[in-house]
């Protein structure tokens, strides 16, 4: 007969306070979201471009999931930080050019312009929030829209002589090899303040390159593309400058080198297991294609508008996997909500704002959960010029991307129906017979993004707009002035009837 020690009825009040025991409470994790300038998803050495040395963004990818058909929904700089700022439409928030401020967005109440942020989500959800690098959303001071910590570099483009602007105070002037790193070795202190502190932390590092002027490329980076054959031209680059298309990627080599850093010191930190790491960029940049010049973005072709997305967290995001799921950047602020475990009653202020995002959340996908809920499209555009100085204007247009087509219009008529499975998009079939009825059911669901995304913004926007972006928008459409000017503004609505398919 089996004998009972004290030993066995010990492991037994053992089991049964384990199982008694109150769930330990969830551990919010720390969110570092990497953003660079001018990144097209082909310029990554796991993607159209084998010969370019990128390998932190390869472990990164290794280590978790790549959005392998991830779009910025309007790929100029500025509209870009609006939607992951606020993760609304560029209409609905009203910054939908260039050199436009978040404080005078349109969609929040006079005395909450401010609010409405991802980083005041995290912040009333508990985090430290902090903000380095470029803001590009107007003025110098990144704390009025939730982050503890503002570092604000202006003057990026020249990546050797620029200044910033600790929490609104006066420019400090810098110069040096790289602007990417050195604000990449501030985030890095910040960082390693605040997780000595205990509390989760938020932070945004956004760097410039590799955004043009690409001539100031670390030497060093530029040195490892001595030619053509090191680094072979984009299949459709009619231009065929090599020292822009060197220099450009020397640029990407050396902001991989940051992100690099940032790995590293999670790594010493021991935290990398308690935090989301994220990579994207703001748009792409065209790549001589049609004779366009190098960087250029607003068009609708992926190498303007197709983004990296590259995100880990270990043991919670299954490592080396991808999504071909269609997916952009207006769902980004729920995805990083969610994916944080962030419940509604943790917000505070924030919970009605968020629970108003109109994006899709990823979270479920990143995981990799069967089932989980994808986008069956995503919806770009480029609705004006405004804004853009004496910069190269570009075609105005609108545009759906599907799991199978990219397809765009302008008011003119359809303008690209590019399959997808044509990964560099060499071909037109607009004039293909064997493609009607696939144009009426793009441009069918084009009209209803439409509906979703733009129409219902217009009026809004001009009846809340500032009369100094009226007065931009008519003077690029060619729209006279007329004190309050806002009925004018109207009659430059996109207007897709001439584009429908016959």
């Amino acid at each position: 007969m089996f004998a009972w020690s004290r030993r066995h009825y010990l492991m037994i009040a053992l089991l049964a306070a384990c199982a008694s025991a109150p769930e330990e409470p969830h551990v919010q994790p720390n969110v570092v979201l990497f953003v660079s300038d001018t990144h097209r998803w082909g310029a990554m050495s796991f993607t159209q471009t084998p010969h370019v040395q990128t390998p932190n963004m390869e472990l990164l990818r290794d280590q978790g999931v790549s959005l392998d058909r991830h779009y910025v929904n309007l790929p100029i700089c500025t509209p870009f930080r609006a939607l992951l700022m606020t993760g609304r439409w560029p209409y609905q928030q009203g910054l939908m050019a260039n050199h436009m401020s978040l404080a005078q967005r349109v969609d929040m109440p006079d005395d909450e312009k401010t609010r409405g942020t991802l980083a005041w989500a995290f912040r009333d959800a508990g985090y430290a929030t902090a903000h380095f690098g470029k803001w590009h959303l107007g003025g110098r001071d990144a704390r009025p829209f939730g982050f503890d910590k503002s570092v604000v570099w202006q003057g990026t483009n020249n990546h050797r002589k620029c200044r910033y602007s600790v929490d609104g105070g006066e420019y400090v002037q810098w110069e040096g090899l790289s602007n990417s790193t050195a604000t990449t070795e501030q985030a890095l202190e910040w960082i390693g303040s605040s997780a000595m502190d205990g509390q989760p932390f938020f932070i945004v590092i956004s760097v410039n390159p590799p955004h043009g002027p690409f001539h100031d490329a670390p030497e060093a980076k530029q040195a490892l593309y001595p030619d053509e054959t090191s680094l072979p031209f984009h299949p459709l680059d009619i231009t065929r400058d090599f020292d822009q298309h060197r220099d450009y990627h020397a640029l990407i080599s050396g902001m991989d080198d940051d992100l690099g850093l940032v790995m590293a010191r999670l790594d010493a930190l021991r935290i990398s297991d308690s935090t989301i790491l994220a990579y994207t960029s703001d748009h792409g940049g065209m790549t001589g294609i049609d004779g366009v010049a190098y960087g250029q973005k607003r068009h609708p072709n992926d190498e303007s508008t197709r983004i990296p997305f590259l995100v880990r967290w270990p043991g919670r995001i299954p490592a080396g996997q991808h999504s071909d799921a269609p997916t952009s950047t207006i769902d980004v602020f729920p995805t990083l909500m969610s994916l944080a475990g962030i419940e509604s009653e943790q917000l505070g202020p924030s919970a009605g704002y968020v629970r108003s995002l109109p994006g899709t959340d990823l979270s479920a996908l990143l995981r990799g959960e069967p089932d989980a809920k994808r986008p069956d499209s995503v919806f770009l555009a480029h609705p004006s010029n405004m804004n853009n100085g004496g910069s190269r204007h570009e075609i105005i247009w609108r545009a759906v991307v599907t799991d199978e087509f990219t397809y765009a219009v302008t008011e003119d008529g359809e303008h690209r129906l590019w399959a997808n499975i044509d990964s560099y998009q060499d071909t037109n079939l607009l004039d293909d017979p064997a493609y009607e009825t696939t144009r009426k059911e793009l441009w069918e669901r084009l009209d209803r993004w439409m509906d979703e995304a733009e129409r219902p913004f217009y009026d809004n926007w001009f009846a809340r707009a500032a009369e100094g972006e009226i007065a931009s928008w008519n003077a690029e459409h060619g729209l006279k002035s007329e004190g309050a000017s806002r009925q004018a503004g109207r009659s430059a609505v996109f207007d897709m009837t001439a584009s429908r398919p016959r």
